[in-house]
């Protein structure tokens, strides 16, 4: 059964209904997924911001990023950071 645990956050409390339906979207799927899939899918998620004209603040974005990497080991976790820092080295 799937850790849903993370929508009681109160940050998630103003977010606009349509990010929010992203981002249960995007929680859904990346669910067990390991590191390397979790990548195309916050691309796929940030094509979709895109689509609808939306956009995560960064208060937003660090609340997804935290809610991804809830259960990753710490190595993983420095992994993802080393990664999405590169990512936005590249925009």
């Amino acid at each position: 059964m799937a850790d849903t645990s993370w929508t009681n956050n109160p940050r998630l409390n103003n977010i606009d209904p349509r990010k929010l339906t992203i981002l249960i979207e995007l929680m859904k799927e990346a669910e067990g997924k390991p590191m390397d899939k979790l990548l195309p899918l916050l691309m796929t998620t940030n094509k979709r911001l895109q689509e609808q004209n939306l956009t995560f603040s960064k208060d937003e974005s660090d609340l997804m990023i935290d809610i991804l990497t809830r259960n990753m080991t710490p190595k993983e976790k420095a992994q993802f950071e080393m990664i999405k820092k590169m990512m936005a080295t590249r925009k």
